[in-house]
């Protein structure tokens, strides 16, 4: 193949990547919200009144809360994790014809160690703002109405709930779905349900300056928990069925190598979740404490 065709064909890749990673963000964000409410609140009798009363607080716009961030990144991050999975099997496989599932499963462990560095601090920020089930610009203005601003209220407005807690007296703001501040030293910032942001940036921000760099990177042990043995339930289910599927006596047309691999690969995924959704409900739990 000439070194033109080649390019052609690498960009070709690249741009169709960036597409299939930001099409399925957009696709699968508003059912991962609806998951990320599940796994850490309370208050939903199942999935279909999590959505009514999302859509009921929030409109079409709370599905889509934290998506920002993973959009943006998602090419990165996929990325990286075939780079890595594809490098080690290559070392792994050394003079072999095929793989064995020992070297596929331990290329999939390596994928799914490295993309930790990369993924925490996507999902912590995407969680945080998927749980922040009010209206940044309402709450503000309806902070302002008695008296605060920028999410601070006056002491006057609050009544002692616990040492780290208050509620709102101000019927305006009581009317919030979870009126509470958190004290932290002399100020008293808003956090209504959790923290008060209005966009990714934001909550990047404010995390580093209240934990620091490695407030980033909180619940990654638990992230390491899922991804590891995610990756193997993952690759290694979806090397075997594409090994079977694909034909022995001759070359696979393009319709069934795509067919093939779509089977493949929603089958490897359907199973790669089933076994590590405890450990991601760990994890949004663990992250959303923070």
């Amino acid at each position: 193949m000439s070194s033109d065709c080649s390019n052609f064909v690498s960009l070709f890749f690249y741009v169709t990547s960036q597409s299939s990673g930001g099409s399925s963000v957009g696709l699968s964000h508003p059912m991962d919200t609806i998951k990320v409410r599940l796994q850490t609140g309370t208050g939903y009798q199942g999935a279909m009144d999590c959505m009514l009363k999302t859509f009921q607080r929030e409109g079409l716009g709370g599905f889509y809360k934290g998506m920002a961030f993973p959009l943006a990144a998602t090419s990165v991050y996929n990325s990286l994790v075939f780079f890595v999975y594809q490098n080690f099997l290559t070392s792994l496989c050394g003079h072999k014809d095929r793989p064995d599932i020992s070297d596929i499963a331990l290329a999939s462990m390596g994928a799914g160690a490295v993309s930790v560095s990369i993924g925490t601090p996507i999902d912590l920020i995407k969680i945080k703002l998927q749980v922040q089930t009010e209206s940044y610009k309402k709450t503000v203005a309806a902070l302002q109405k008695v008296g605060g601003t920028a999410g601070f209220l006056p002491a006057e407005n609050l009544q002692m709930r616990s040492k780290s807690a208050r509620n709102i007296s101000t019927s305006s703001v009581a009317k919030l779905a979870n009126p509470e501040v958190v004290l932290t030293g002399g100020a008293m910032p808003v956090r209504p349900n959790n923290q008060l942001y209005n966009g990714p940036i934001r909550c990047a921000f404010d995390t580093v300056k209240t934990n620091g760099l490695s407030g980033l990177y909180r619940g990654a042990g638990a992230m390491l928990m899922r991804d590891i043995p995610g990756y193997v339930f993952y690759f290694v289910p979806y090397e075997i069925l594409m090994g079977a599927l694909t034909p022995k006596d001759r070359k696979a047309t393009w319709g069934e190598t795509a067919f093939h691999s779509c089977l493949a690969g929603g089958t490897a995924g359907t199973i790669s979740w089933a076994v590590t959704h405890p450990c991601d409900t760990i994890k949004s739990r663990f992250v959303r404490v923070v």
